[in-house]
């Protein structure tokens, strides 16, 4: 059983630090990230594009930023700017994970997290993390997630970077 990654006060700093404040496309932004940690810029598969993949000790995450600097909310059903439900961002999201697993094989999960401006620290809408920029490596720190061992972190990020060429 998977279980959640307490943060020391020390480490949120540092990795709160380590990430993207401004909500781009940032190459750079999980650079910070512990060696056992390995990210994966832009994958395109078909039609879809992966922002980055992430694949750590506590499973594979697919991020999604969200161009729109309109600040959001989240409520019960959606996420809201202005009052208007956005639905292309979540659905992007939530696209980006399925087609991830869908090559890496239906047993392992990818967790879609939505980069984009919110007021709070990080919120789900159902299975879809969203985090503000700042908060990026906390949020896949501090994810339950299916742990997995150093062989299929290896073997994952090997696929991964054979779909990029």
């Amino acid at each position: 059983m998977a279980q959640a990654l307490t943060l020391t006060d020390g480490w949120s700093a540092n990795l709160a630090l380590a990430t993207p404040t401004a909500l781009a496309d940032d190459a750079a932004g999980l650079g910070r990230l512990p060696t056992e940690w390995q990210t994966i810029d832009r994958l395109v598969l078909d039609d879809t594009v992966i922002d980055q993949a992430v694949v750590g000790p506590n499973g594979v995450f697919a991020v999604s930023f969200d161009p729109d600097p309109v600040p959001a909310t989240i409520e019960w059903d959606g996420l809201y700017r202005d009052g208007v439900r956005v639905t292309s961002a979540v659905k992007s999201a939530l696209m980006a994970a399925y087609e991830l697993r869908r090559r890496l094989g239906e047993q392992l999960f990818a967790y879609p997290l939505l980069v984009t401006t919110i007021q709070a620290s990080d919120q789900h809408l159902d299975r879809l993390g969203v985090v503000p920029g700042g908060r990026i490596a906390e949020a896949i720190w501090s994810h339950p997630g299916t742990p997995l061992t150093r062989t299929q972190r290896m073997e994952i990020t090997r696929v991964l970077r054979g779909l990029t060429t």
